[in-house]
């Protein structure tokens, strides 16, 4: 399932929850909004790695990129959902995340191989995903792997 021999791509087992809950933290790094601190950042990302590991919905994958000795580096959870302007079925990437001392060896481009071809597989002619503004590394990964800016998600406070 990879190009290169030493990483290889696999789904996620039970054996492997402490891995993706661990790289909780390392999913916000760059998350920055008005009037939240870094424990509300953590307070979401831990229930929303968790809802992705619990309610694992129809369709659905975690795969892990692991190397020769079975040490993972990253994962990607996937999931359907529809297109909101097309309306089309397509693959939404829910969590891409590489460890620190992998990031630099590809592994995240590895992970999106991988998620295009879990997407062609279901059928899906896009891939979706949603990114904190503030997270310009991220962004820029994704801009250099063929996604594109399509909308802006606003937050007011209204007071309560």
């Amino acid at each position: 399932m990879t190009d290169r021999p030493e990483i290889t791509i696999r789904s996620a087992t039970a054996a492997d929850r402490a891995f993706l809950e661990s790289l909780n933290d390392r999913l916000i790094d760059e998350a920055a909004i008005p009037g939240f601190n870094r424990e509300d950042f953590r307070r979401f990302q831990a229930r929303y790695t968790a809802a992705a590991i619990n309610h694992a919905e129809s369709g659905a994958a975690t795969l892990v990129a692991a190397d020769r000795a079975g040490q993972p580096l990253g994962y990607v959870h996937l999931r359907p959902e529809d297109d909101f302007l097309t309306g089309e079925p397509a693959g939404y990437v829910s969590i891409l995340v590489v460890r620190a001392e992998a990031q630099g060896r590809g592994i995240g481009k590895m992970l999106l191989k991988a998620a295009d071809d879990w997407a062609r597989a279901l059928g899906y002619r896009e891939l979706l995903l949603d990114v904190f503004t503030s997270n310009e590394t991220a962004r820029r990964f994704y801009e250099r792997n063929g996604f594109v800016d399509e909308s802006l998600r606003l937050r007011r406070s209204v007071g309560g």
